[in-house]
């Protein structure tokens, strides 16, 4: 041990404590992956004896290095889970050397602002979930149901239902999990708007996947945080704020087109896909599809966006929902067309490139020397 840590030691004051529970921690982060069991063991040791006079700003530090880390001491990480929340975040969130029953006792011990950060981790069982459930207030509810990384037992679904009967925010975030049982699909039909009664009818048929139930998530948080900007009526500045708000152009679509806003689709899809607005909206409202294909297929719509499209615009329009399908078949083959051709070309491209003539190394020598 360094002298001047030993000077500290023995110098016995709170101060000297404290600079010396900083300097062991920076000890122990530094080079963390290279000590051994029996330095980390030390290490923990001493850190745990002074832990108590650590200033708020080491201790955080300390726990945001040691966080991820697989080698941390498990008793150290859970002396720092045990701080208050602002300093054992991190560790409660991601530390990997927690078992399910470290777990189960956090949140038997600590306060709802821990169990707030714990029911946020993926690696929790149905027990330890259950427990957060039955301990956790509202705020803790809510991120539970929102963690969709994780099962629930049935158990704690029925008891987050309950719950959610007041609680508009815990129910949005129930609907979308993908582990919702058929009995608790039908325990939250009639607490909710016709939209999520048709989304929960295909959950008990089975034909919404995760990925689809993410998506809505992510367009229903992107219309809180995007708020007031989504009713530009402007395309251009309208595309532009998308931009920055990291919104791709599948996710305006589907959020005009769920306002209604079918004609401002077709303004943003001409600007996207660089076709004239007039001759684009003579081609949705005419029933020519080819150039509505090619345009949507320049804008970058996904088949799923350009399904919703169709549908729309046979509601619009008054017109047979077949066509709508039709439409949807043909773009998907047009997209498949168009990268077989660019697949092809880059083929040929690769195939016709004329091999490189070596030049004799003799007369490239010959030349230099000339020159």
């Amino acid at each position: 041990m360094p002298r001047s840590l030993i000077k500290l030691a023995l110098e016995g004051t709170d101060e000297a404590r404290r600079r010396l529970f900083a300097q062991v921690s920076e000890l122990v982060i530094t080079d963390l992956d290279q000590r051994t069991d029996r330095e980390l063991a030390v290490f923990s040791e001493v850190i745990i004896k002074l832990y108590s006079v650590g200033s708020s700003k080491d201790r955080a530090r300390l726990a945001q290095k040691l966080a991820t880390q697989a080698n941390t001491p498990v008793e150290l990480a859970r002396r720092i889970a045990e701080d208050e929340v602002s300093v054992a975040m991190p560790i409660l969130a991601h530390c990997p050397v927690f078992s399910q029953e470290d777990l189960l006792d956090f949140v038997e011990r600590l306060s709802n602002g821990h169990r707030q950060v714990l029911a946020r981790r993926h690696d929790l069982s149905p027990e330890v979930s259950d427990i957060i459930a039955e301990k956790g207030d509202r705020p803790v509810h809510r991120i539970l149901a929102g963690n969709r990384e994780i099962r629930l037992s049935r158990e704690t679904m029925l008891t987050l239902v309950k719950y959610a009967t007041e609680d508009s925010v815990l129910r949005e975030d129930l609907c979308l999990r993908s582990d919702l049982s058929p009995s608790v699909c039908r325990t939250l039909l009639p607490l909710v708007d016709d939209d999520t009664k048709k989304r929960l009818h295909r959950i008990i048929e089975g034909a919404l996947s995760q990925e689809q139930l993410d998506q809505i998530a992510r367009l229903k948080l992107l219309r809180r945080e995007f708020g007031a900007a989504l009713d530009n009526t402007d395309m251009n500045l309208l595309w532009l704020e998308a931009e920055r708000s990291d919104i791709t152009v599948n996710e305006l679509t589907i959020l005009l087109l769920q306002d209604g806003r079918f004609n401002h689709v077709i303004e943003l899809l001409s600007a996207r896909g660089r076709t004239t607005q007039k001759s684009l909206k003579d081609a949705v409202f005419n029933g020519k599809p080819d150039l509505v294909l090619k345009t949507a297929a320049r804008a970058e719509l996904d088949v799923a966006t350009f399904a919703l499209f169709a549908k729309i615009r046979c509601e619009h329009l008054k017109v047979p929902f077949t066509q709508g399908s039709e439409w949807t078949a043909a773009y998907k083959k047009h997209l498949e067309d168009n990268a077989h051709t660019k697949q092809s070309r880059c083929g040929d491209f690769q195939a016709n490139r004329r091999p490189k003539k070596l030049r004799p190394t003799g007369n490239r020598s010959a030349r230099v020397a000339a020159i």
